[in-house]
């Protein structure tokens, strides 16, 4: 049996509570580091700190990623001089 299941089990309520608020901060504050997600076309996914770690690694200019991403929280972009296409999304946005 799945020792998390088991330990759930044994706890209080107040005890799981607290670990399961803990669990939640501790997310949260990877996701504002992280504040972007990248999905290729061979749905493999990425998270980034920066549209310019992006523009690194991906030869995508940041400022077209950023124009596009003003419009929603997420965008299709092309890779430049390849056709490599990218789902890049602003998980940190307050859209």
């Amino acid at each position: 049996m799945d020792n998390s299941i088991e330990t759930d089990k044994k706890l209080s309520k107040e005890q799981r509570d607290f670990i399961v608020d803990k669990e939640r901060v501790k997310i949260m504050n990877y996701i504002q580091e992280y504040k972007y997600l990248v999905i290729d076309s061979e749905q493999n996914i990425k998270l980034y700190k920066s549209l310019r770690n992006i523009e690194k690694e991906l030869k995508i200019s940041f400022s077209g990623i950023s124009k596009k991403l003003k419009q929603s929280n997420y965008c299709i972009c092309v890779e430049k001089k390849t056709t490599n296409v990218y789902y890049i999304q602003n998980i940190n946005s307050e859209h």
